[in-house]
């Protein structure tokens, strides 16, 4: 499996943007990208989850067990899992190899609704990394190999051009 790509300041303010548009548009609760071993890389809307981290780590648990179930079922093409719950429902679609789009939603949402809605976010995040990716194809980021403490490291805000860091 491919690490998760280098991304450039730009890269991730466009992945921002991209998530906080898409959560805004379709009047879902949140968005979250989620490199394929659990590590939460960003999260849009979501005030109702109280740790979106470790959300981001039972969702891609819960993939990865349900990819499992299906390729021994010789099912080879398993790109998303929907959770159907009383008062929300998640679905979980595979962005590529390196990572998934969460999506938390209201249970009174149409789920064929969303998973539309969330087609053109999923095409643009996968663009956004696979330009990352041919950028600097060797310059990946595996996060499990990673101080599980200090992933802010590798996705902070940078001060604008001119002004003083931050401590």
């Amino acid at each position: 499996m491919k690490g998760f790509p280098q991304l450039t300041a730009e890269d991730y303010q466009q992945l921002k943007e991209l998530l906080a548009g898409f959560v805004e548009r379709s009047g879902v609760q949140a968005a979250l990208l989620v490199e394929s071993a659990g590590y939460l890389i960003h999260h849009a809307g979501g005030q109702m989850l109280a740790d979106a981290a470790e959300f981001a780590s039972l969702a891609s648990n819960a993939f990865s067990a349900a990819q499992a179930m299906s390729r021994r079922l010789k099912e080879n093409f398993f790109t998303q899992l929907r959770v159907t719950g009383t008062t929300s429902q998640t679905l979980i679609w595979q962005v590529d190899e390196s990572c998934l789009l969460v999506v938390v939603y209201p249970a009174e949402m149409d789920s064929k609704k969303v998973e539309e809605i969330a087609l053109l976010p999923v095409i643009n995040l996968h663009e956004l990394l696979k330009i990352a990716r041919n950028r600097a194809p060797d310059a990946t980021v595996d996060l499990a190999d990673q101080d599980a403490e200090s992933f802010t490291k590798f996705f902070r805000r940078l001060p604008p051009p001119g002004s003083s860091p931050v401590a």
